[in-house]
């Protein structure tokens, strides 16, 4: 087996780590939970702020501002507790892709403002959180392509479910 074979069988081992998936979902989880809660405390400067990038119509940016955090605190802590873990996995990637399309379009216009990311607790320019969306990104990707049930809840209500279902 050649030396790159190897390796890649090594990174797919580490890929597919339970621990590694565990700490992919709580890191993904937490962040996803304290940037929700924040802007939560602060919903209608949030829903103001997601207007100012001035990428989807006033009403939608409007719908978006408000209903963002609530979808990022439930994703959190779906994500934490290990249910549905595929298609949590699946709208924090799709949360991320908005996050980097927004600020990319914003530095991109030219405009140096800050992106409300953890409302007004962690007051950060968009462009410095740029880093931090990829990597969430990428730990979402691996969440997504490994589920990885360990210290899961989903494994323990399915078998719940089939008990209940036996009787």
């Amino acid at each position: 087996m050649s030396r790159l074979a190897l390796n890649a069988a090594g990174a797919g081992q580490i890929l597919r780590h339970p621990y590694l998936t565990l700490a992919s979902r709580v890191g993904l989880g937490g962040v996803f939970i304290f940037s929700g809660v924040a802007k939560l405390a602060a919903l209608e400067a949030f829903a103001d702020l997601v207007v100012e990038y001035h990428i989807l119509p006033h009403s939608l940016s409007r719908i978006y501002g408000y209903l963002l955090p609530g979808v990022e605190v439930a994703v959190g802590i779906f994500l934490v507790s290990g249910l549905f873990l595929r298609t949590n996995a699946f709208i924090s990637i799709l949360a991320t892709i908005s996050f980097l399309i927004a600020k990319s379009v914003s530095l991109y216009r030219g405009e140096h403002f800050t992106c409300g990311c953890f409302g007004e607790t962690a007051v950060t320019l968009s462009s410095v959180t740029i880093a931090l969306d990829v990597l969430l990104l990428g730990l979402a990707f691996q969440i997504l392509f490994h589920k990885g049930e360990f210290l899961s809840l989903g494994p323990w209500f399915s078998q719940k479910a089939a008990e209940q279902d036996e009787q």
